[in-house]
């Protein structure tokens, strides 16, 4: 009979410990997937149910054993109460495999979204950027036309000062956009 309170212990300091590590379990998921990946969280949820459920599960086995030692039940009762529980055991297995499987499944569509997400910022920034090369490369234009604008009207200028202080002066061979260089008129 010692034995058997001695075996219910060790179950319940079990049990304990085990309720403990499903706390942290539920606390670390809330926190780390329930804000990036709900589907994530979802389906770790009814992982750690499934898992707490299989522990129960095995503790209620244990307690109906524990029963049959101390008061000696009917042995076929306790068969058919057993073969409930492994039953229900086996139901949750199965939950606990199939909620794994989902939840493997939805890490890698998790992760395959994160690649297109990294993948679609880097085109955005490129055509972002091929924009903005346009947008001066246009602008540059604009201010080449305005330079050579402004070029030619202070060419002009000092052509009409040369006309007013020399008369005689034969301008017809000047050009605004050519130069000398060694005795040669060359263009730019």
């Amino acid at each position: 009979m010692e034995e058997n309170g001695q075996w219910h212990q060790v179950a319940l300091s079990k049990v304990a410990s085990l309720e403990a590590e499903v706390f942290k379990w539920r606390a670390s998921v809330r926190t780390i997937w329930r804000v990036k990946h709900p589907k994530v969280a979802k389906a770790t949820f009814a992982f750690v149910e499934a898992v707490w459920s299989n522990h129960q599960l095995s503790f209620q086995v244990g307690s109906v054993l524990a029963q049959l030692l101390c008061t000696r039940l009917d042995g076929d009762k306790l068969f058919e109460h057993c073969k409930g529980l492994q039953r229900e055991k086996n139901e949750l297995v199965d939950k606990v495999e199939s909620t794994a499987a989902e939840k493997d499944e939805l890490a890698k569509v998790v992760v395959d979204l994160e690649a297109w997400l990294k993948e679609s910022e880097s085109k955005l920034r490129a055509s972002k950027e091929k924009e903005v090369i346009k947008e001066l490369e246009e602008e540059l234009l604009v201010y080449k036309k305005e330079v050579v604008e402004q070029h030619e009207k202070g060419f002009h200028k000092a052509v009409r000062q040369a006309r007013f202080f020399v008369k005689d002066l034969d301008l017809g061979h000047f050009y605004p956009f050519k130069d000398l260089n060694d005795d040669v008129l060359l263009d730019e």
